[in-house]
């Protein structure tokens, strides 16, 4: 197995492999991973598409991100992805993927364009009493005392948190902050799951700290140009949509 890190490699053209042509790849599961994985046969593998086979148990593509028209409900989508500048992968795999509807553009160039020219915020984070501005105004609201409880979950091993909920870890100093709404309404965390998890999400995504009050860390498509909407029925604050 190699391993690399950084663009080097990936601006990189592989070597074609001897017998490509001969080799077939049969995909189970048409989601973001399988048609990826079929996309980096095709340019890197150099294989050709005619020789992947995608297996799906559903009527349309897509996994969890499948879309359909419904005369009778609208439009459907089971789930939806915020996209990051460093989304390294999809990224490098968008920029050599055609416009279907831009002749000459990437799928890569047209996010990168749109969200230049329109970048994503949300003029209004979070609302109370049926629809008001909260003011939460990009402040994270932590004491010393919360601040502490996010240092103490970061530092924990996973071992250590294994069995952990995040009340465990965190107590009303924390749970009063804007930084808890912020992160609660992005992510659907409740105070009953898992701490390990919540340590994990904030590693992942450390880097959007200073885009959670405004959601200005995500890039959308031209089709979804809203916030992301999660509602939770024990708060009475909700993200602003």
């Amino acid at each position: 197995m190699y391993y690399s890190s950084g663009n080097y490699e990936a601006f990189a053209k592989p070597e074609k492999p001897e017998g490509i042509e001969k080799k077939h790849a049969y995909i189970v599961g048409s989601g973001l991973a399988g048609l990826a994985a079929a996309c980096f046969l095709i340019r890197d593998a150099q294989m050709p598409g005619e020789n992947i086979t995608v297996f799906e148990s559903l009527p349309i593509a897509g996994g969890s991100c499948d879309g359909l028209h419904d005369p009778q409900k609208g439009y459907i989508m089971r789930g939806g992805r915020e996209m990051d500048n460093h989304f390294e992968c999809m990224w490098d795999l968008f920029r050599s993927i055609p416009s279907i509807v831009n002749p000459g553009e990437t799928i890569f160039s047209e996010y990168y364009k749109l969200n230049k020219e329109d970048p994503n915020y949300s003029l209004c984070r979070v609302t109370e009493k049926q629809g008001q501005d909260a003011h939460t105004d990009r402040q994270y609201g932590l004491n010393k005392n919360a601040e502490k409880q996010i240092l103490k979950l970061m530092l924990s091993t996973d071992e250590e948190l294994a069995d952990k909920k995040i009340d465990d870890i965190f107590d009303e100093d924390f749970y009063k902050t804007n930084f808890w709404i912020y992160w609660q309404t992005m992510f659907a965390f409740e105070k009953w799951h898992s701490a390990l998890e919540m340590k994990l999400y904030m590693q992942r995504y450390i880097h959007h700290i200073d885009g959670l009050p405004d959601l200005s860390a995500f890039r959308f498509t031209k089709c979804r140009r809203k916030a992301p909407c999660f509602s939770n029925g024990d708060i009475r604050r909700q993200l602003s949509c």
